[in-house]
């Protein structure tokens, strides 16, 4: 028998534990089970750093989400004593005039949030590894930065955990028992039965596996990431010197100097599709992603595209068909949840999204608007 208020959340992901975190301030008891470690290195939470930007092009509605989030980053930087987002600014850099930069531009000017137009000769003089003539214009929003992401996790899972939250490593939960009137429990790969009166699935790129008998459309891509260390200048590459930097019409992204002094670059464009993800792919890179990484950096960061020092990584984006989020009640289900399909540029919501669901699990509805997040939009095939 379940205990009264109790939630059992599936992933202890950065989703997870946020909610999880947000669930127990509200007084309930919640169990997040996860099937490896949290955080888990297997994971998309468990890569070392993610994006925090506040630009979506004309997408207003994402900038105002992220702003949502952004205090809640800054008191969870405070809460854990640690630096899990560091806001070194975000340097977008732009082909044309007009296009994704420029209306990025217009909703930050609109909303009144810190930018800066920049020229070529703008951006060499004040980061000068860029060769000006490789971009029309820059644009610069100091508020935004990086997160440490697997410490992120860490750090909310502990702090869910002074308020009792439970975590209970290594269950992998292999199906889902519901009748007429909803999810009954959830049982793991040992036979083990979990009951609780609420159920959040909460699993990143396994949630389609799990959610398979509400058909909820989720696919699975395999996107490449190079480490490499600067041959040379590695000082110039440190986050108080260098912004991340993304390139919407390339889709290259990537980090200052972090971790035994390796800058991160990696593509945003959705790699193939893949029936499930292969943790033995965690450190390989195609030959053909590293040559374009070359070329990329040949473009735009001459000096580092001769890179001798690098690894590769592979991880997942968990992608819906409009690359919206899932944050909803399941259909047939009224006490199941779901937190998924994140495409590749969740992670920085996490906050908010972490306290909506939390409140659409206790209440039925959220202060965030998550119309445009319900599993309605589409045609559900069940299994």
């Amino acid at each position: 028998m379940s205990v009264k208020n109790s939630v059992i959340i599936v992933g202890g992901g950065i989703m997870g534990v946020q909610t999880a975190y947000h669930l127990a301030l509200l007084g309930h008891t919640v169990t997040i089970l996860d099937q490896r470690d949290v955080p888990n290195q297997w994971a998309a939470s468990g890569d070392h750093l993610r994006v925090f930007r506040l630009t979506y092009g004309k997408d207003a509605f994402y900038t105002e989400m992220a702003l949502k989030a952004l205090p809640m980053w800054l008191e969870l930087n405070v809460l854990s004593e640690e630096t899990l987002l560091l806001q070194n600014g975000v340097l977008e850099l732009a082909p044309k005039a007009a296009g994704y930069e420029a209306q990025s531009l217009s909703v930050l000017k609109d909303r009144k949030i810190r930018f800066e137009k920049l020229t070529p000769p703008d951006v060499k003089k004040r980061y000068p590894m860029y060769r000006s003539g490789a971009f029309k214009w820059a644009l610069f929003h100091p508020d935004g930065g990086m997160i440490w992401a697997s410490r992120a996790v860490a750090a909310t899972a502990s702090i869910a955990q002074r308020k009792g939250v439970k975590i209970r490593n290594g269950v992998r939960v292999v199906s889902v028992q519901k009748d007429k009137t909803g999810i009954k429990s959830v049982k793991d790969a040992t036979g083990k039965v979990w009951e609780a009166d609420k159920f959040l699935f909460a699993a990143g790129y396994w949630s389609n596996e799990l959610l398979k008998p509400w058909g909820v459309p989720i696919k699975i891509t395999k996107q490449e990431q190079l480490f490499l260390r600067p041959q040379e200048g590695r000082g110039r590459y440190r986050p108080e010197h260098f912004p991340v930097f993304a390139s919407q019409a390339s889709g290259f992204y990537g980090f200052p100097v972090h971790i035994q002094g390796f800058i991160k670059i990696g593509d945003h464009r959705k790699g193939p599709v893949v029936k499930a993800a292969n943790p033995d792919e965690q450190r390989t890179l195609a030959p053909k992603f590293e040559a374009s990484c070359r070329k990329f950096l040949k473009q735009f960061m001459p000096e580092l595209a001769n890179f001798v020092d690098f690894e590769g990584h592979v991880c997942w984006y968990d992608n819906t068909p409009d690359d919206d989020f899932i944050m909803d009640r399941l259909p047939d289900a009224p006490n199941g949840f779901v937190a998924a399909g994140f495409s590749g540029h969740g992670f920085k919501f996490a906050p908010i999204v972490g306290k909506s669901m939390a409140e659409l699990i206790v209440g039925g509805k959220s202060e965030l608007n998550l119309h445009r997040f319900r599993l309605g939009r589409f045609k559900l095939k069940k299994a």
